[in-house]
């Protein structure tokens, strides 16, 4: 004994065998629906919308209501891996059907190749070349690399031309067998 299955919105009449779940006969009937955890109500993705004849699917199970909550009689969701049917039914699985083409529409974008000729990579290489020039010949580029000629009597500045501090005196330094109040 079957039940009638119609799939909204392409209006496909499937028959479905009552005693396995509407994944696995889904699945057999070549339809994409995603499930993560393959049928064990643990991941939520198997949702399908139950557009009419709701009173001839079995009972959410308690897997079922702990991913969905018991919020069916406003959002007609169900999970197709928990649900068998007793009747006929009308389902809607367009939001697999969206994934999935979005899916091929990524993998069908390739990227574009773009072939050069070798003079137009030879010209481009050139006036590369030159802005390398320009850039050369101005007084900031790659100033580290440049040598000047060391001026002796040129002090160099460092720490910012301040004086050193002198050491404190041996006997300034606290007395190790002295406590830290004294």
């Amino acid at each position: 004994m079957s039940h009638k299955l119609t799939l909204w919105p392409s209006q496909e009449v499937l028959d479905i065998n009552p005693e396995e779940s509407l994944l696995i006969q889904l699945k057999k009937a070549g339809k994409t629906i995603k499930s993560s955890c393959g049928g064990c109500a643990s991941c939520g993705d198997c949702v399908i919308v139950v557009k009419s004849g709701e009173s001839n699917l079995t009972s959410p199970t308690f897997e079922e209501l702990r991913l969905l909550g018991n919020v069916f009689h406003i959002t007609k969701e169900r999970l197709s891996c928990q649900t068998k049917l007793t009747g006929d039914a009308v389902i809607d699985i367009s939001a697999h059907e969206k994934k999935k083409s979005k899916v091929t529409d990524v993998v069908s974008k390739s990227p574009t190749v773009v072939v050069r000729k070798r003079e137009t990579l030879q010209e481009m290489e050139r006036k590369s070349q030159e802005k390398d020039e320009v850039k050369r010949e101005e007084d900031w580029y790659r100033h580290w690399d440049k040598t000047e000629p060391k001026d002796a009597s040129k002090a160099k500045h460092l720490g910012g031309n301040k004086r050193p501090k002198p050491f404190r005196d041996i006997e300034e330094k606290k007395d190790p067998t002295k406590g830290d109040n004294e």
